[in-house]
């Protein structure tokens, strides 16, 4: 393929050289082996990326489309969803971005970073977010209301009721004389 890439619609994509700005460069797929991780932790990863040739000056060169794909084998690598799947979730029932995080309360900026593969979620929102891909709970969080359904609150009353402790109350009557014999004791302590 000379000077452009077949994109997965059928529209040509057409790559200029960053070094002489000539427009004839081939594209080939390359195995890429890359570290991730640090000290001890650090495992070798593979991912097949577009290697950009030019023809022109033999300048070679990875884009933004191999560093999504190194983004996508480390999500797989850590068990994560990836931009694409974040998005195809969002986008599954509809809302826009702001809507989603409104309703999810995801933070929209935290939302547009892991769908552009800018950063990786943590453990947790990602099972959220895996967890919002099924209808029922989509819908559970659109219904949702203050607190948590009846069914836990009363639990939670029950449990509450048995170790609640009772305090006597104070009224002023009572409290006066004690705070009289605080302020006698201070000032005999202070002189």
């Amino acid at each position: 393929m000379r000077g452009h890439l077949i994109a997965a619609e059928g529209t040509a994509k057409t790559f200029r050289c960053p070094n002489c700005d000539s427009s004839d460069v081939k594209t080939t797929l390359e195995t890429d082996r890359f570290d991730y991780g640090i000290g001890q932790d650090a495992t070798t990863l593979e991912a097949e990326i577009p290697l950009r040739t030019c023809a022109s000056c033999g300048f070679e060169y990875t884009d933004s489309e191999a560093e999504d794909i190194r983004h996508e084998v480390v999500c797989r690598h850590l068990g994560l969803l990836t931009p694409s799947e974040i998005e195809a979730i969002r986008n599954h029932f509809g809302p826009t971005r702001a809507e989603f995080a409104s309703r999810s309360r995801i933070g929209e900026a935290s939302l547009a970073r892991w769908e552009a593969g800018q950063i990786f979620q943590n453990a947790a929102n990602d099972n959220y977010i895996y967890l919002l891909a099924f209808m029922e709970n989509w819908e559970r969080l659109q219904a949702r209301g203050p607190g948590l359904p009846s069914e836990f609150r009363r639990e939670s009353r029950s449990a509450a009721r048995v170790s609640v402790r009772r305090f006597r109350s104070l009224d002023e009557d009572s409290v006066a004389p004690l705070r009289r014999q605080g302020r006698d004791f201070l000032r005999s302590a202070v002189g």
